[in-house]
């Protein structure tokens, strides 16, 4: 409690006088979140246990999950009329430009743009406290009006392990998945293969999921599209070839020769052009730069043309173009962006130089 509550909140709910460390009536524990008796007794607080037997508990609903909020309450919230302002506002400023760098308005946009974000957070964090507030509130009379209509309770289905790594998979479906009809033999050989899994794991990256990926079809998708007593294509014929020589416009081409990347983050494709070219440069342009300045020869990331060779960055970026279909930042424009980078930080820096000195100066009058 000591390290949670506030001098305040401390002295308030032990009901003390703040010069004396004596307590001279009731705890107020019943609308207080802190463990006061083991917090008087010197002991460890329980929060933690607390926590762990809300999680085993019987009473605790499966249904419950993160990210419980039907779409159709989303779909249903209205707009903010806050949010519509400072939009409207920010689109008149911006003049139907995408970038704002150097503009006159560039300051007031980027306000109105933070603004923006940190609002739509506020109002997805309440919908989502006030709609599980909804469902514990309103669960139990559901269950008992289903019982009593003589419905089926609905059987909680275990989610499947849905994970982007198949080492990570596999060996989660081998520690959490095991038979009871398992031989020593069985036992033996799973414990070999989640050894080699925890070794090959250590060699993998997993990065971020996010909803904008995308996955490519199947064969046997694109196979039922077509007619049924069509020859023009079979299967054995039907070869996907998972990291073609001829990429996507919008596609990584170093990311899709890491190997210890899952095959879904290196057949990423960004949304636009220019948030590809920003990832290379901030993070894959920097080694070839000094690749560059040491004398060294330049090489491609595809796993295609590794074998490629080149003098310079501008030759590698003509490759990447002619063979990959990939358009690449040439040097003139990184170093542009660069400097705009290094000014937008140093207007950053000095507005919180001026920003302290003010509140300084209001302190000291």
């Amino acid at each position: 409690m000591v390290c949670d509550a506030t001098d305040s909140v401390r002295d308030q709910m032990m009901r003390h006088e703040p010069g004396f460390k004596t307590f001279f009536s009731a705890y107020l524990n019943e609308i207080a979140n802190f463990d006061l008796q083991n917090a008087f007794l010197e002991e460890e607080k329980q929060s933690q246990l607390f926590r762990m037997f809300a999680h085993v508990s019987l009473t605790r609903d499966p249904r419950a999950v993160r990210d419980m909020v039907p779409e159709k309450v989303w779909a249903n919230q209205p707009p903010d009329p806050e949010i519509v302002k400072w939009e409207e506002e920010r689109a008149v400023l911006k003049q139907g430009r995408y970038r704002v760098a150097g503009s006159e308005h560039e300051d007031r946009i980027r306000v109105l743009t933070d603004d923006i974000r940190n609002k739509r957070t506020q109002n997805e964090r309440r919908v989502v406290k006030e709609y599980r507030e909804y469902y514990f509130y309103n669960r139990p009379t559901w269950d008992i009006e289903a019982q009593a209509r003589g419905e089926m309770e609905e059987e909680y289905e275990q989610p499947a392990i849905d994970l982007t790594i198949p080492e990570r998979a596999r060996l989660a479906e081998i520690l959490c998945l095991q038979p009871d009809g398992w031989t020593e033999e069985d036992l033996f050989q799973r414990r070999v293969e989640a050894i080699d899994l925890m070794v090959a794991l250590c060699d993998k990256k997993e990065t971020g999921r996010t909803s904008r990926t995308q996955r490519p079809a199947t064969v046997e998708a694109f196979i039922k599209q077509e007619s049924p007593g069509s020859d023009t294509l079979s299967e054995p014929d039907l070869v996907l070839d998972p990291f073609p020589l001829l990429m996507g416009p919008t596609q990584c081409p170093d990311c899709i020769g890491d190997e210890q990347m899952p095959d879904e983050a290196r057949r990423f494709k960004y949304c636009r052009l220019p948030v590809l070219n920003d990832h290379f440069d901030d993070t894959h342009l920097a080694r070839r730069e000094a690749a560059a300045r040491r004398g060294e020869t330049i090489w491609c990331g595809h796993p295609k043309c590794r074998q490629e060779k080149f003098d310079h960055v501008d030759h590698f970026r003509v490759h990447v173009e002619e063979i990959h279909g990939v358009s690449l930042r040439d040097s003139a424009q990184v170093a542009k962006r660069r400097q705009r980078q290094a000014e937008r930080l140093e207007k950053k820096r000095k507005g919180r130089q001026q920003k302290k000195a003010a509140m300084r100066a209001v302190a000291k009058s």
